[in-house]
């Protein structure tokens, strides 16, 4: 039995308790100052998280913000970091208050970031920022919170510079339905990991720019998979220019990852109002009022990449698209024919 501790009471960061649980681990899940009523409930017995289908297992405790202590993490064999982008800083105020000695430290966090004018991924700015990190393992992949928590196949990929550091935590999370990967590409699967929720926007316009009402659905197909493609190139080539491998993209960390984003969540909804000539100020205001959507995060950072690039509004074009929307405001101007000119 090994002890794993979750920074993060979010809908993934508390679904990851569950192979480790099923494992037969001991779990403990801090919450962020904003988790104090899933916290809570996570306390009261058959108390089920509010995104979440089941209680968790009984091996598994909630703590709240002010109740982590370092010897909880001094207990722990693995932390997983399971906030969105907007927490970071808090998890590393958290890990260098209480975080003593040196551990490896799982990040499921999305983000691109900078350093030294340049566009880089968290593999590479927080290590320096938290010293008592021995390894960073960024997990990505195709990973829907609730699914997993459902125990539905499920297949991730975790990756750290230090392979065997990856193996070994793949070897504490892995179960029967919650299948992984490992990779030393840990800058490749953090772009791409950031790079899927960006376009993921653009390709789920097309599910609503495009209506097929003879469909079960509603949707047509041969615009979202063109405009999927051109994604998955756009976003090989930008992972290999912030210094992953460009292989990562077609892997499970890139197009894995952008099919489940674009299937659904903050950053499909935001693509599907853009898809109905809505602008982004409009969407934002409206249905994902209070809602953190990581693509526009990742936009207002690859764009300063972007205007370095030569030739970049027609080798991306539909980065090109997503930035202007994002960032002006506005509505999604996308054009096929830019496509193969």
């Amino acid at each position: 039995m090994a002890r794993i501790l979750i920074l993060g009471a979010g809908v993934m960061g508390t679904a990851l308790a569950v192979p480790a649980a099923d494992n037969g681990h001991a779990v403990t899940v801090v919450g962020t100052p904003l988790d104090g009523a899933v916290i809570e409930r996570l306390k009261t017995p058959g108390g089920v998280h509010p995104k979440l289908d089941h209680p968790l297992a009984p091996s598994v405790t909630a703590l709240a913000d002010g109740e982590l202590r370092p010897e909880h993490m001094a207990a722990a064999d693995l932390v997983i970091i399971g906030v969105s982008s907007p927490g970071i800083p808090w998890a590393i105020q958290r890990l260098n208050e209480t975080l003593l000695a040196p551990k490896p430290v799982a990040f499921v966090t999305k983000g691109l970031d900078r350093q030294d004018g340049s566009i880089v991924s968290y593999a590479e700015t927080i290590p320096g920022q938290v010293k008592t990190i021995s390894a960073f393992i960024g997990i990505g992949g195709p990973c829907i919170a609730r699914e997993l928590a459902n125990r539905y196949p499920t297949t991730s990929v975790y990756s750290c510079r230090d392979r065997k550091a990856a193996e070994i935590a793949r070897s504490l999370m892995r179960t029967p339905y919650y299948r992984l990967d490992v990779t030393d590409d840990a800058t490749g699967v953090e772009c791409c990991a950031a790079l899927k929720n960006f376009f993921a926007i653009g390709v789920s316009a097309m599910q609503t720019r495009y209506p097929d009402h003879g469909r079960p659905d509603g949707q047509s197909k041969n615009p979202t998979a063109a405009a999927f493609t051109q994604a998955a190139c756009e976003m090989a080539r930008l992972c290999e220019m912030i210094g992953g491998r460009r292989e990562t993209a077609y892997d499970l960390a890139g197009i894995g990852d952008l099919h489940v984003t674009v299937g659904g969540g903050r950053n499909s909804r935001l693509g599907h109002g853009l898809g109905e000539d809505r602008s982004v100020d409009d969407v934002m205001s409206g249905a994902l009022a209070g809602e953190t959507v990581e693509g526009i995060d990742t936009a207002r950072v690859l764009v300063d990449l972007l205007k370095t690039l030569p030739e970049t509004r027609r080798e991306f074009p539909l980065a090109w698209a997503i930035v202007d929307a994002v960032l002006g405001g506005g509505k999604l101007d996308f054009d096929f024919r830019r496509l193969f000119a």
